[in-house]
């Protein structure tokens, strides 16, 4: 797990093709992920939002007062000035420090999951050369805490605080993403369980403005399900909560 600035570019990227860079322009810094080929994607932040094809996916940081009347215009203008494809760029933002981005990486077959089954190892490395990596990327902020179901006081959309980033080498059918997103997002609630994040007393299960990517390589086995119970679900629901664990202590030790 890997989440400062000078160690971020060294990251180890298990998936051909995948590359991250934190970068610091003139107008913003925000962590960009890059494939060679185009990804499949769903995307519940509006720029690029919904289930598309993307070849670039950016976590970009905002001023915490960031209130532009028309933010896909304002975003579509930000991407162009950085010299990338508003059409193959998908996008977030978020009030978080991009540079505490938490990172995990887990292989079926490798790992802590080479121990949970020998046989699907062996099955799954039998059905094509693709092996199945997962890495996810997220950036915690805390500041807007909230528990899904409680009683909430009325709030003006601001730029999400916990932006998770999944990518996956497979491919995956509809259902299998719209699972990834819950698995994704029951990681998050069990990782901010474990850090003791609490609302009036209460697990805080999320913040009230956070959002979630997943992208996939299209390459190597189609997957029909990512719960828990799958090997899928189990990479995601590990790297994600690793991940947060990751930013979520960074984020104890100088709130915001």
């Amino acid at each position: 797990m890997m989440t400062n600035r000078d160690v971020l570019s060294e990251m180890e990227i298990p998936i051909s093709g995948i590359h991250m860079d934190l970068v610091s322009s003139r107008k913003a810094t925000y962590l960009r992920i890059c494939s060679d080929t185009p990804m499949r994607t769903l995307n519940s932040s509006p720029w690029g939002g919904g289930f598309g094809t993307h070849k670039v996916m950016l976590n970009r940081q905002v001023d915490k007062l960031y209130n532009e009347a028309d933010p896909l215009r304002e975003m579509d203008d930000f991407i162009q000035s950085e010299g990338l494809s508003p059409q193959e760029t998908a996008g977030m933002l978020t009030a978080a420090r991009v540079k505490d981005v938490g990172y995990s990486a887990l292989t079926w077959g490798a790992d802590e999951a080479a121990d949970i089954s020998e046989y699907d190892r062996k099955l799954s490395q039998r059905l094509g050369e693709e092996l199945l990596h997962v890495c996810s990327w997220v950036t915690v902020g805390l500041g807007n805490k909230a528990r899904a179901g409680a009683e909430l006081p009325a709030a003006s959309l601001y730029p999400g605080t916990i932006n998770t980033i999944v990518v996956i080498n497979g491919s995956l059918t509809d259902a299998a993403m719209v699972n990834a997103v819950i698995t994704a997002t029951e990681a998050k609630a069990a990782a901010l369980q474990a850090l003791g994040v609490h609302v009036d007393g209460q697990t805080a299960t999320g913040t009230t403005t956070d959002a979630v990517l997943i992208a996939t390589t299209c390459r190597g086995q189609t997957y029909s399900y990512a719960g828990t119970a799958t090997t899928l679900g189990y990479l995601i629901g590990r790297t994600v909560y690793k991940a947060i664990m990751a930013s979520g202590q960074l984020y104890e030790k100088t709130p915001y």
